[in-house]
C-alpha cells in the first residue's frame, strides 16, 4: 500500500453533512492507525515529507487496508 492510497482514503472519509460519519463510528481504529504512523515515523513532518509513491510499512498498511475494507462495507450499506 502506498502513501497516496492512504491519503485518498483519509480524504474520502472526511465527508461533510453526515450526522454520523465513518470517521466518528470508527474513531478508535482511526486513532490507532494515526498512532501507529506517529510511532513509526516519529513526527508529522517526517510523514508529510514522504513521496506519494512510498510503500507503507506492513503493520500500517494492514491497519489501513482493514479500515478501507470497513469503509467499503459502510458505503455499500449506506
Amino acid at each position: 500500500m502506498r502513501v497516496q492510497e492512504l491519503i485518498d482514503f483519509y480524504l474520502a472519509i472526511r465527508t461533510r453533512g453526515q450526522l454520523l460519519g465513518f470517521d466518528a463510528v470508527f474513531s478508535q481504529k482511526l486513532d490507532g492507525l494515526k498512532g501507529a504512523i506517529q510511532t513509526h515515523y516519529g513526527s508529522q513532518e517526517a510523514w508529510l515529507a514522504l513521496p506519494e509513491d512510498a510503500e507503507l510499512p506492513e503493520e500500517i498498511a494492514r491497519m489501513a487496508q482493514d479500515l478501507i475494507a470497513e469503509y467499503q462495507a459502510w458505503n455499500r450499506g449506506a
